[in-house]
């Protein structure tokens, strides 16, 4: 069977981190939480297996995430990034990273399972055996 991704995410709060990582470590992923983008940074650096990076994304000051987001793709441009946001249609497409998905906030661990796994071209559980886990 195939390595899951590493997952690197970078919540809005703790207890998002803890549900969200729970959720994908239920799911077979590896995850690394971040308590802030300067961990996320420095993450990046010190962890080349992550390939996968999920952010959130605040609207009112959001520029921090996005940089974040842009570095780790200019730093390796094979970087999935999937950005979270309460209000994804007022997150600027000229400011995000290309071929990034936005997942609306609150979501539930499997539709972050089911992105990943769209972005990733991995095999993704149908809602049966996603309930089933």
């Amino acid at each position: 069977m195939a390595r899951q991704p590493l997952v690197l995410l970078v919540p809005r709060d703790r207890l998002t981190g803890i549900l969200t990582s729970n959720g994908l470590l239920g799911y077979g992923y590896d995850v690394l939480v971040a308590a802030s983008v300067e961990d996320a940074f420095d993450l990046l650096r010190t962890k080349p297996r992550i390939s996968v990076l999920v952010i959130n994304v605040e609207i009112e000051n959001g520029s921090e995430s996005l940089a974040l987001a842009k570095t780790a793709r200019r730093d390796d441009p094979k970087i999935k990034v999937i950005y979270t946001c309460a209000i994804p249609n007022r997150l600027p497409e000229r400011e995000k990273v290309s071929d990034a998905p936005c997942l609306r906030t609150p979501y539930h661990p499997h539709q972050l399972v089911g992105v990943i796994g769209q972005i990733s071209n991995r095999y993704v559980p149908n809602e049966y055996e996603l309930d089933a886990v």
